[in-house]
């Protein structure tokens, strides 16, 4: 049996330059977990997953419209051809622990998608066309543990600090420790103030009268 029996055709891409909302969208309105994005020639150059959306919004945050679909797209995305034998795409699964392949043409244009849901409604409805336990083994494969990958740095974001936001968060002066102390008060005057005598003038002497 080869991948072309297997895949979904009516696969949506997205562009280089549009950003993670329209990849959002097409998620949602298609039911799917994966997208391709392509170039102008409409050749594969990555892909976006619905955790990628969720881990860019996490990390960066960012409205989805806001970041470019390039920033977050794993760029060396595994595939398949049409042609390949679905053991040898399952094998792919496995050894990439990826849920999907794209399928490529030879001019590494996007003409599918071969899922491991695709696998499992093939060997549920043709068993004599794919053996269940093969299957089963991907998946196990697949959602085996991977290696702790290190916790995300976060990105505050800029854009969203308002200048009044700013201004408040800014933290009052503490209060100093030792105040300065007051001057200490003037004593009034004396209710009773003593009179300022006047210098007292030298005693005229008492000189006799000239004689004539």
């Amino acid at each position: 049996m080869n991948v072309k029996e297997v895949m979904s055709r009516e696969t949506k891409t997205i562009r280089m330059v549009d950003r993670l909302d329209t990849a959002a969208r097409i998620l949602w309105e298609n039911d799917c977990g994966i997208v391709p994005v392509v170039d102008g020639n409409q050749a594969l150059v990555g892909v976006v997953t619905d955790r990628d959306l969720c881990m860019a919004a996490y990390t960066q945050g960012r409205p989805l419209g806001e970041i470019p679909v390039t920033a977050v797209m794993a760029r060396n995305a595994a595939t398949c051809k049409p042609d390949d034998p679905v053991a040898t795409a399952m094998q792919t699964l496995q050894q990439r622990q990826v849920h999907r392949l794209p399928v490529v043409d030879a001019r590494n244009v996007v003409v599918g998608m071969l899922s491991i849901s695709d696998l499992v409604r093939v060997a549920h409805t043709r068993p004599a066309g794919l053996d269940g336990g093969s299957v089963l083994k991907t998946i196990a494969s697949i959602t085996a543990p991977r290696r702790a990958a290190p916790a995300p740095t976060l990105v505050a974001p800029v854009a969203s600090v308002t200048p009044a936001a700013a201004t408040a968060s800014i933290p009052a002066p503490a209060a100093k420790v030792a105040a300065v102390s007051a001057p200490a008060p003037i004593a009034a005057a004396p209710l009773a103030a003593a009179k300022s005598s006047k210098p007292a003038k030298a005693e005229k002497s008492k000189g006799k009268g000239r004689k004539n």
